[in-house]
């Protein structure tokens, strides 16, 4: 698929990216991550990869295209060009009228949103070199946009429909009524449409390329799957030694984590996830709560988009269940919810305050595409005990610099927590081994710089040749 420009006027060495995130709660400033579910880990990856792309060269021009909304309850999201970096601007296009509509409402959407942006790019006289599509959406609207206008479509899925499915349990007796909460059926047709269209798919480990695109009718040795790991930002992620000058912010969480709980000198067992059922919360209390070695050694602080009037009826019904579980084992004092962390100011510094406590970082998801929060808080030098379903089997070696478990299994992760916690040799050889391991193999410059590669192998002709 060769190069197409729509105006003479650019630069034919420079490349203008277009990367689409249709779900509309992406801004240049106060990231809301943890939100709800729309908020997650994808919006973080776009907008980072975004911005390293515009310190390239050989790069003309980055637009992040994404749904306008105009909604009071959702301020922020409403301008049609929001300046991200030098050569990057958020694009804001309308669709489906203002208010704020959940991924899985988009769907009906789709068409006028693509009519929309090539309304834009008619506008700017000029169409993209390069499309990345993130989740199943944009999917759908790049593969429409590469067939009608011949432009090269990269994808990054982020989660899939099918793997979501086998985590919650949804088989043909219950797809129908799941169907209506989630719209698998639509979800599903757009992931293969892009699937058979896409010119490659980006993956973040082997493992989802083997195991989860496995479950999809596609040849995953066709050469079009490359793994390219999401980054992180070593600089805000520092590790909890490195002693800056901490701001008031940081003085405040460990006050108000003093005042939560009884025994506050403790170390913090500490997650930072949403409220769905895969990410397993109630797994992670109810292991808490059934071993009084692991509550004598620690306390529970669990932290994520669990606040505001807006939470899905899945979230609704995971936050209702930690309570029920808090309140059964009658854990208030020994655990505390942080139902919202402002991303920008607040979770790397959680990260280092339960570091400083000799705390350790809990990801108890049934499964994890990848976990982009175990390398945060590796990387702040916090030790890491997660799932062995997913992504983490390709960021953490078992033993070296953290502990992978079967997280279905109570017992196994509380041997997992209880060994971290009591041996501080171990503690300090996960803590310096997960932040070399960040150093090494996440940083954001270094995900451009292989995206990048993708893209110019893709506009010369010789990607997967």
């Amino acid at each position: 698929m060769g190069r197409r420009r729509m105006s003479a006027e650019s630069n034919p060495n420079r490349l203008y990216i277009q990367m689409h995130s249709m779900h509309g709660l992406l801004r240049s400033r106060g990231l809301e991550l943890g939100r709800d579910e729309d908020t997650g880990g994808q919006v973080l990856y776009v907008l980072s990869l975004a911005r390293e792309f515009g310190k390239l060269d050989e790069v003309e021009k980055v637009d992040v295209v994404t749904r306008m909304i105009r909604d009071k309850d959702y301020p922020g999201y409403s301008e049609s060009v929001d300046p991200l970096a030098e050569k990057v601007n958020i694009v804001r296009i309308p669709c489906g009228g203002d208010g704020y509509l959940r991924k899985v409402n988009l769907w009906p959407h789709i068409a006028e949103f693509v009519a929309n942006v090539k309304k834009y790019m008619e506008e700017m006289g000029r169409a993209p070199d390069i499309l990345h599509s993130n989740y199943a959406d944009s999917g759908l609207v790049c593969t429409t946009l590469s067939r009608e206008l011949r432009i090269p479509q990269v994808h990054t899925a982020h989660s899939l429909g099918k793997p979501k499915m086998r985590s919650l349990g949804i088989d043909e007796h219950n797809f129908e009524e799941m169907d209506r909460i989630y719209s698998f059926s639509h979800r599903l047709r757009a992931e293969q449409e892009t699937l058979d269209h896409a010119d490659c798919i980006v993956v973040s480990t082997d493992q989802e390329r083997r195991e989860q695109y496995g479950m999809y009718n596609v040849d995953i040795d066709d050469g079009r799957f490359v793994v390219v790991p999401p980054g992180t930002d070593l600089e805000r992620f520092y590790p909890f030694y490195d002693r800056r000058e901490e701001s008031s912010r940081y003085e405040r969480l460990e006050k108000e984590l003093k005042e939560a709980l009884v025994e506050a000198e403790k170390p913090i067992v500490y997650t930072l996830t949403r409220p769905e059922r895969r990410k397993n919360i109630p797994g992670l209390i109810e292991a808490y709560g059934t071993d009084t070695g692991v509550q004598e050694l620690s306390n529970l602080v669990i932290a994520g988009g669990m606040a505001g009037d807006d939470l899905s009826e899945e979230a609704r019904l995971v936050v209702k269940k930690m309570q029920c579980l808090i309140d059964r084992y009658r854990l208030e004092g020994k655990v505390y919810i942080r139902r919202y962390v402002d991303f920008e100011t607040e979770v790397a510094e959680f990260y280092r305050i339960v570091a400083r406590t000799g705390g350790i970082f809990v990801n108890p998801a049934f499964i994890e595409p990848f976990g982009l929060s175990i390398i945060e808080a590796a990387s702040c030098g916090l030790p890491v005990v997660a799932t062995d379903a997913g992504g983490p089997q390709e960021i953490i070696t078992d033993g070296e610099n953290g502990f992978l478990v079967d997280v279905r299994d109570l017992k196994e992760m509380q041997a997992a927590i209880k060994r971290l916690l009591r041996d501080h040799a171990l503690w300090a050889k996960f803590s310096k081994a997960g932040r070399e391991n960040a150093l090494r193999n996440y940083s954001w410059p270094g995900v451009a710089r292989k995206q990048m590669e993708i893209f110019n192998s893709i506009l010369e002709g010789s990607f997967n040749t």
